[in-house]
C-alpha cells in the first residue's frame, strides 16, 4: 500500500491491533487501521441516509455502506477528532448504482435506495471470521469484512446484488461486488466507484493492460461540472494539485465481459472529484457479473500542477467566427453573433441534416490525447434530456463518424459544462467533430433545439 508518509509517520503507533472497530452513532461506526508507514487510517461506516430527491429512487439505505477515509497520527486516536488530512467524506455511493429502465431515469442502489419495495436481505460483520455490534468499541483483529445482499427494485425492475464485501486490513481497503444479476436492461450500470472530497484537479492513468501511466487535468472547464472518460483505464488516481494529497484506485477488469469505460466527474458543488467503472449498455438484459474487484489506497504525493502540452486546435474559442473548422450540413451550424458571442452554435434540423463541425488534426497513432470541449444544450421542448451535443475523434474528411471506423466515435454529453475523452488515434490524419444528431427527445419534436460549443482543445498525454 502507498500509504501517506511524512514526519508523522515517525511518531506511529507500533503496538496494539491492526484494525479495530469504534462506535459513533446507531447508523455510524468507524474502523481504525493502522498502515505500513505508522499512522492510522480512520474508514467511515454509515447506514439508513441517502439521496430521495427526483434523480433517486429512495425507499430506504437499510446496509452499511463506506462513507470515506481520514488519516490520523495514531490508529489509537479517536475517529471523529480532528485528522492530520481527510481524502475522502461523503454520503454519495462508493459502491455501485443502476439506473432501471422503469424508474423514469432515477439512479437506484446505494445511496440512491433500494426502493419503496426493495430490502436488505443478508448482511454479516466480522473481524478475524468472529461477528461483531458496530455499537461496541472492543472489536480488534487484523481484518474486518462487511458483507451485505440487497435487493433493489422499482417494482417493475429489479437488481440483485449478492455477496457485495468490503474488507479492510493494514494494507488498504478492497471491494468485491460478489455477483450483481438482473434481467432488466440496465444502460447505466455502475459497479466501482470512489470520491476524493475536494479539488482533486489532476488525474493517472494506466490503459488496458497496465503499463504507462499518463496524466490528465480533471477539469471544470468554466462551469462548475466537468467529466473526463479514460477509456478503459484500470487504474485511476486523483491528486490535489495545491497539497499532493491523492487517492488511487486499482482494479483488474479490464477484459471482463460488458466493461464500457472509466470516467471521472469534478463538481464543485459537490466539492468533490468522483470516478466509475460502468458496465452499463441498451443491447440486452445486464445478466450477471461477478469476479470484478477493486481497491484503494491513499498517499502524498508532489504539489504543483503538470504542464500540459499545447492546444492543437485551432480557434477553439470561436472569438470572432468560426475559421479553421468544416462545417458539414452547412446551415446547421451558425457563426457567432451578437446573441452568442464566443461560441459555435449548431441548431437541430430534420432528418437525416445532422449538424456536423470538423477540424483536421496531425497525430501519432497509437498514442493518448485528450479533447475537450464546453457545451451548453438548450431544448426547445421542457423535459428529461441526455445533451445530445457529441464530441468524437473521426476518419473521414466529410464527416462521416461511421464509415471509415471513428478512432473515437463521438460520445453524447451527459449533461452540460465540461467534457473530456482520452483518445488513441488510429491514422496520422484525424478529424476532431463537434455532432448534433437529429434524433428526438422524450418524443417530441426537437427541430430548432441549440447547441453551443466553446473552448474546444485537444492535446497529447505524456507518461
Amino acid at each position: 500500500m502507498r500509504a501517506a508518509f511524512g514526519l508523522d509517520a515517525l511518531f506511529g503507533e507500533s503496538h496494539g491491533p491492526k484494525v479495530r472497530v469504534v462506535a459513533d452513532t446507531a447508523n455510524s461506526f468507524y474502523v481504525m487501521a493502522r498502515n505500513t508507514c505508522g499512522t492510522g487510517f480512520a474508514y467511515h461506516f454509515i447506514r439508513n441516509v441517502g439521496g430521495n430527491s427526483k434523480t433517486d429512487l429512495g425507499g430506504s439505505w437499510p446496509n452499511w455502506r463506506y462513507a470515506g477515509t481520514a488519516e490520523f497520527l495514531s490508529s489509537v486516536m479517536a475517529p471523529t477528532g480532528t485528522p492530520l488530512r481527510t481524502f475522502s467524506s461523503d454520503i454519495g455511493a462508493q459502491d455501485y448504482a443502476f439506473v432501471l429502465p422503469t424508474s423514469m431515469d432515477r439512479f437506484a442502489g446505494s445511496y440512491h435506495g433500494v426502493g419503496a419495495t426493495g430490502s436488505l436481505t443478508a448482511e454479516s460483520l466480522t473481524i478475524d471470521g468472529r461477528a461483531f455490534d458496530p455499537a461496541s468499541s472492543d472489536a480488534t483483529g487484523d481484518q474486518i469484512v462487511l458483507t451485505h445482499s440487497v435487493s433493489i427494485t422499482d417494482g417493475s425492475s429489479t437488481v440483485t446484488v449478492t455477496g457485495f464485501t468490503v474488507t479492510i486490513n493494514a494494507s488498504g481497503i478492497s471491494f468485491n461486488p460478489g455477483t450483481i444479476s438482473s434481467t432488466a436492461v440496465l444502460s447505466t450500470a455502475y459497479v466501482g466507484m470512489g470520491i476524493a472530497t475536494g479539488t482533486y484537479d489532476e488525474g493517472t492513468f494506466t490503459l488496458t493492460g497496465g503499463g504507462s501511466e499518463y496524466k490528465t487535468p480533471i477539469s471544470t472547464g468554466t462551469t462548475s461540472y466537468g467529466r473526463t472518460f479514460i477509456q478503459k483505464a484500470n487504474m485511476v488516481s486523483l491528486r490535489k494539485t495545491s497539497d499532493g494529497l491523492t487517492v488511487r484506485f486499482n482494479h483488474g477488469g479490464t477484459d471482463f465481459a460488458g466493461y464500457r469505460r472509466t470516467s471521472v466527474v469534478r463538481d464543485v458543488t459537490l466539492n468533490r472529484s468522483k470516478f466509475y467503472f460502468d458496465f452499463g449498455h441498451s443491447g440486452g438484459a445486464f445478466g450477471s457479473l461477478s469476479g470484478f474487484t477493486w481497491s484503494q489506497t491513499f498517499e502524498l504525493g508532489a504539489a504543483g500542477a503538470t504542464s500540459f502540452a499545447a492546444n492543437m486546435i485551432s480557434n477553439g474559442t470561436f472569438s470572432e467566427n468560426i475559421t479553421g473548422w468544416t462545417i458539414i450540413d452547412a446551415g446547421t451550424s451558425t457563426v457567432p453573433t451578437a446573441a452568442n458571442v464566443g461560441v459555435l452554435r449548431q441548431t437541430r434540423g430534420a432528418t437525416p441534416a445532422d449538424a456536423r463541425a470538423i477540424q483536421a488534426v496531425t497525430t501519432v497513432v497509437g498514442a493518448p490525447y485528450l479533447i475537450s470541449a464546453e457545451n451548453n444544450y438548450t431544448p426547445t421542448v421542457a423535459g428529461t434530456y441526455l445533451n445530445p451535443g457529441s464530441l468524437g475523434l473521426t476518419n473521414d474528411i466529410n464527416g462521416n463518424a461511421s464509415s471509415p471506423t471513428a478512432a473515437y466515435a463521438p460520445i453524447q454529453f451527459d449533461r452540460n459544462g465540461y467534457n473530456a475523452h482520452v483518445v488513441i488515434p488510429t491514422a496520422a490524419a484525424q478529424y476532431v467533430m463537434l455532432l448534433l444528431p437529429t434524433d428526438t427527445a422524450s418524443g417530441n419534436d426537437t427541430t430548432g433545439d441549440t447547441s453551443d460549443w466553446s473552448n474546444v482543445s485537444m492535446f497529447q498525454l505524456t507518461a
